[in-house]
């Protein structure tokens, strides 16, 4: 299983703990939902970058919408967004851009730059 499989196990699992429309996350699950992602999107962004996309996501976004965010962002960010079965919208793709733009300096130039060729081809970058 990849690890971004892995990751939407949890979601899976995080979102079916979920109760309610108005369904908030509990302090425990928000901690171990950022420990996730920075684990998985960490080594791409840097830990404090992944936390923070993270937080804002779960913020911006509707639960338990916010969750399936975070899946599709993390498989973006580690080149296996398919556009097919994933949705990301024009917000999260800001969202990305921004992140990416805030943390250029610190990551490897390769990776920036096939994120960047990424966003390009979106649209999102003009």
């Amino acid at each position: 299983m990849r690890p971004v499989d892995h990751f939407f196990s949890k979601l899976a699992s995080l979102e079916d703990s979920l109760r309610g429309p108005s369904a908030v996350l509990e302090s425990r699950d928000r901690s171990r939902l950022e420990q996730d992602f920075s684990q998985l999107v960490g080594p791409v962004l840097g830990k404090i970058a992944a936390v923070d996309l993270c937080n804002r996501t779960v913020d911006r976004v509707v639960l338990p919408l916010a969750l399936r965010k975070l899946g599709d962002m993390a498989a973006f960010f580690l080149g296996e967004y398919d556009g097919e079965t994933m949705h990301l919208d024009r917000d999260d793709w800001q969202e990305i851009r921004a992140t990416l733009e805030d943390v250029s300096g610190e990551m490897d130039i390769n990776t920036l730059t096939s994120l960047m060729g990424e966003l390009l081809s979106r649209g999102i970058l003009g």
